[in-house]
């Protein structure tokens, strides 16, 4: 009997209900095979036969079937195992509660919202050659095209050239690129939302405007944005139609090329194009090409065979000729002679494979242990310093290694020096390095990478936002030094290029019982995923510092959290996070952390007109900053109690406040906070009635918010103008300075703002005359405050409303807006009544 067949008379056939990890979910299916007494070589066969018969062109290599059965997956291949349960069972519904099992585990993953996306098409490939009916096909008039093949038949480098082709008769400046990672070993399937996020943000839409999007709201301002310009769009290693379908346009004139293994039906207007090996005349044009005419004239026999020896696959072909590069000494037969050799001593079914394992036999041992490792990397690419943390070598060593990988075809090397494997390589590498390298050897090489990221993450931060050092822990420094970043800028592309491996070591360190260690990323990253609008990566990182068993670890993981939270209108998610960073930081006796949540807290609850709770907040908030002398923060303090006693229209109690808050500002150079208070001050003198005054506080926030380039105060003060314009009947001048606002409340997610000028622009319009324009930007301004849940701006909605309603006669529409109105303001608790005019 084989020792790999375990048959079992009695009992019943495992199940895999409760199975809570891929680990658990293998070892059932391990134990269905053996109960069924199918050797695993068997059960390859079995699989590869289901495929042909369906029609099915993706058919796993044996050690793919193989791997699927043992633990240290991150993730499976759902239909592979329903592939392996058919075969072993025939019974369809046993089938489909293994794929159900599948599907929970990968859904207790974030691996799907780490994607892989560019706002340019990969370089087109100097030695790509052949399928010139192909390429015909694709760029003729079809606005969806699908192409399909086996693994290694050289879809994705069909698609790029034919993408460039496309691009340059259209004269397209959108092109998009994104790896679906449909069949990555080890990482679920790209989450479409995820892909349309990265998407819309190359389009240039703000983050914080996206994250107010739902699924639907991406999409429709996805293909919004890409009508009539022509796009190209390459979807790379689709898993399924359902994936690719939300990243569609709905309207011809673009181009939208997809790849994948299996073929995909349900695509409305979709052209399917199946990719077969290459034909033995291209076969011989790519090694000519690779290894060089001569040598290849010199024995077209030899040439020949090994080509028909790896299957006619282009990535075999690429693979083969790095290495026959590499071997001058041997002659083409020679090479043709091993490759035979290899394949009968193992028995490997699968050419693509053969060529792989034989180029991978004929590295160094260094070099081959720098490919299995690289293949656990839980990024897609990575740079010479982080490959050398991986291998434990110096930098110049990583360097020559990854040149040896390079030259044999093994590693793609990208044009801003980073490397990359293919998908393909990736699968066969990470196989290896859990067969050659002991589990300790593996966490000690992602150990020095998580050492390494987090050390130059660090140096990062210094450069990046200089005034939180004391915020940021001390780490141990890195064997690989840190980059010298020249600047600001410098480091911001570091993290900008880093950012997917800087959240994926961190959540691997966590797996690997790391979670002290990976909790320390939430601080040091902090303000960067803040600024960059990254929520989703942000709520990864703080979540794992959450769980760290550090009080004060935790607080700080909340106080992040609830500012995200609050950054992205989510306010009452918000307060629940800061609520838990209050206790914490209570109990723990750190005042200062303390006050600053209970700042930002306030803010929470100002969006949410509950103007009694915010005050409360600020005033706790500024007696602690005064106690430990923190004057920027009690600036800040005193000039959001202005702003509190301004919003229940306290003008007085206002003033006092914003006087005491400018003078700290200028003392301390607090410019975002003073352009802010300036702006404050002109409302305050404004609503006190003397407009002139208001309007010179108003152009020197204006001035210099422009003058240190802050969006946020420029946006504001853009508003006050207008707002004061309209009020004094200066209606052409009021709808200038508020449709700059409104673009700029827009391009910056500045949803607050956005309220506010609709609302502006509400009143100017009516001032102008035109009802209807003015009743339909109250209601995009009620809309716009009801996502918020600002009652405040959606009672001067309906009040806008109201009056349009009563201009244009409409007593109905009138009197319903009126109602809610003021049930909005008696919610909230304010006597006085708003107006349209604001």
């Amino acid at each position: 009997m084989n020792p790999d067949r375990t048959p079992d008379e009695g009992g019943v056939p495992p199940e895999p209900p409760g199975a809570g990890s891929f680990d658990e979910l293998a070892a059932r299916l391990n134990a269905l095979r053996g109960w069924n007494g199918v050797s695993y070589r068997e059960l390859h066969r079995r699989v590869v036969r289901g495929r042909r018969a369906a029609g099915n062109p993706d058919l796993p290599v044996f050690n793919t079937v193989y791997r699927c059965l043992r633990p240290g997956r991150r993730r499976v291949d759902a239909d592979l195992v329903a592939d392996i349960v058919r075969v072993l069972t025939a019974d369809e519904t046993v089938v489909a509660r293994w794929r159900q099992a599948c599907q929970v585990i990968a859904g207790h993953t974030a691996d799907s919202s780490w994607v892989t996306v560019a706002g340019e098409l990969p370089a087109d490939s100097t030695d790509f050659v052949g399928r010139h009916a192909e390429l015909a096909a694709i760029t003729g008039r079809s606005p969806v095209v699908v192409i399909d093949g086996m693994a290694g038949v050289g879809k994705t480098s069909l698609a790029v050239r034919a993408a460039h082709r496309l691009a340059r008769r259209n004269g397209t400046e959108v092109r998009l690129w994104a790896d679906l990672r449909g069949y990555d070993a080890d990482r679920a399937p790209a989450d479409p939302l995820a892909v349309l996020d990265e998407f819309l943000r190359r389009l240039g839409v703000p983050g914080g405007e996206i994250h107010r999007l739902g699924p639907e709201g991406r999409q429709e301002t996805y293909r919004r944005l890409l009508v009539d310009r022509r796009p190209v769009v390459v979807l790379d290693n689709a898993a399924d139609a359902g994936q690719v379908r939300p990243l569609l346009p709905d309207r011809p004139g673009g181009s939208v090329l997809i790849t994948s293994r299996r073929r995909l039906t349900g695509l409305a207007g979709a052209r399917a194009v199946h990719l077969e090996a290459f034909p033995d005349s291209e076969s011989l044009d790519m090694l000519r090409r690779l290894v060089g005419t001569a040598e290849v004239a010199e024995d077209t026999e030899a040439a020949a065979r090994i080509a028909g020896l790896v299957g006619h696959l282009p990535l075999a072909l690429t693979v083969v000729a790095g290495r026959i590069r590499n071997r001058r000494d041997w002659t083409l037969r020679d090479h043709a002679a091993r490759l035979a050799e290899r394949r009968d001593s193992l028995r490997v079914e699968d050419e693509l494979e053969n060529a792989i394992g034989l180029s991978y036999a004929d590295l160094p041992a260094e070099a081959a242990r720098l490919l299995r490792l690289l293949a656990i990397h839980p990024g897609r690419d990575v740079d010479t310093r982080a490959a050398a943390a991986l291998a434990g070598v110096d930098p110049r060593t990583a360097e020559e290694l990854l040149g040896e990988l390079v030259d044999g075809s093994l590693v793609q090397r990208s044009a801003q020096d980073r490397f990359g494997l293919h998908d393909v390589v990736r699968v066969y590498a990470a196989g290896l390095a859990r067969d050659v390298d002991a589990a300790s050897a593996r966490r000690a090489a992602l150990g020095r990478l998580f050492d390494y990221y987090r050390h130059t993450a660090c140096r990062a931060m210094d450069h990046y936002a200089p005034h939180e050092r004391d915020r940021r822990p001390a780490v141990s420094t890195s064997d690989i030094p840190a980059p010298d970043f020249a600047d600001a800028a410098a480091a911001t592309a570091w993290l900008d290029a880093e950012r997917h491996n800087l959240v994926g070591i961190t959540a691997l360190a966590e797996e690997q019982g790391r979670r002290e260690d990976a909790a320390t990323m939430s601080p040091i990253l902090n303000r960067y995923l803040y600024n960059a609008l990254r929520f989703a990566d942000a709520e990864i990182v703080h979540g794992i510092a959450v769980r760290a068993a550090d009080p004060m670890v935790q607080a700080s993981a909340y106080l992040s959290l609830g500012a995200v939270y609050l950054r992205s209108n989510r306010y009452q998610e918000s307060i629940d996070q800061l609520k838990q960073a209050l206790t914490r930081y209570d109990a723990g006796g750190d005042r200062a952390s303390w006050a600053r949540a209970l700042n930002n807290l306030g803010n929470a609850f100002d969006r949410l007109s509950d103007f009694a709770a915010a005050e409360d907040c600020y005033r706790q908030a500024l007696l602690v900053h005064r106690a430990t002398g923190n004057r920027t923060s009690e600036g800040r303090a005193l000039g959001n109690l202005g702003n509190s006693a301004m919003r229940v229209g306290d003008w007085d109690k206002a003033e006092a406040y914003l006087d005491e808050a400018l003078a700290i500002m200028l003392e301390v150079e607090d410019r975002v906070g003073e352009c802010l208070t300036y702006g404050n001050l002109g409302t305050v003198h404004e609503q006190q009635g003397h407009s002139a005054e208001a309007l010179g506080h108003y152009r020197r926030a204006l001035g210099k918010a422009r003058e240190f380039g802050y969006p946020f105060p420029e946006t504001e003060a853009l508003l006050h103008i207008g707002v004061l314009l309209a009020r004094l009947g200066e209606y052409d001048d009021a709808l200038a300075h508020l449709t700059e606002a409104l673009d700029l409340a827009r391009r910056n997610s500045l949803g607050e703002f956005e309220v506010k000028v609709l609302n502006g622009i509400g009143t100017a319009l009516g001032g102008l005359g035109d009802t209807a324009g003015s009743i339909a930007s109250y209601r995009e301004a009620l809309a716009v405050a009801e996502k918020l849940g600002d009652r405040y701006e959606q009672a001067r909605a309906h009040k806008g409303i109201e009056q349009g309603a009563a201009v244009a006669g409409d007593t109905g529409m009138a009197d319903d807006h009126g109602q809610k109105a003021r049930a909005l303001l008696a919610e909230i608790g304010l006597r006085s009544s708003v107006s349209g005019e604001s």
